[in-house]
């Protein structure tokens, strides 16, 4: 009796050391750019761009990112509200593409997009949530992005 009320604890704490131990630390994924930019929807006050945010994962294992939102700035002006609405799969140590919509809108845009056609590169910002993990175990992480981007790249 002794030795099985020992062996049940013993599988519960091998079983807690290998989960903890498969729980390591995870390194942030790394921005690689933006591509793809199209425009879907046209209005007079809000349209749809749809874009690719291209990273790297440098983690030994991969995942899956349920859903994303946030909001965009360019140069410190307010674009919109961006969701992430399908589930994209994070490969191992490769690079990945994250699909976007972003619901931009027309009137802040324009009222400040005129300084924007004379630079080669614009300030992007991105701040949001995501819902990613693996294996049934998903939790939000924080989304932060503030770079510089070249105009002509974004819209090949």
């Amino acid at each position: 009796m002794y030795f099985a009320f020992m062996a049940k604890y013993l599988v519960a704490a091998l079983a807690a050391i290998i989960f903890l131990a498969s729980c390591r630390s995870l390194k942030d994924p790394v921005f690689n750019g933006i591509e793809n930019v199209s425009v879907g929807e046209i209005g007079l006050d809000n349209s749809l761009l749809t874009l690719n945010l291209k990273y790297f994962n440098p983690n030994s294992s991969g995942g899956k990112l349920k859903n994303a939102s946030g909001n965009a700035w360019m140069d410190d002006t307010y674009l919109g509200h961006f969701t992430v609405d399908s589930t994209v799969h994070i490969p191992a140590k490769d690079s990945f593409l994250i699909p976007v919509k972003l619901a931009v809108d027309m009137k802040k845009l324009l009222k400040n997009s005129f300084t924007a056609l004379f630079k080669k590169e614009v300030m992007i910002r991105i701040e949001g949530e995501a819902k990613a993990g693996k294996g049934g175990f998903y939790r939000k992480f924080p989304v932060k992005y503030e770079g510089k981007q070249d105009i002509a790249e974004l819209f090949q």
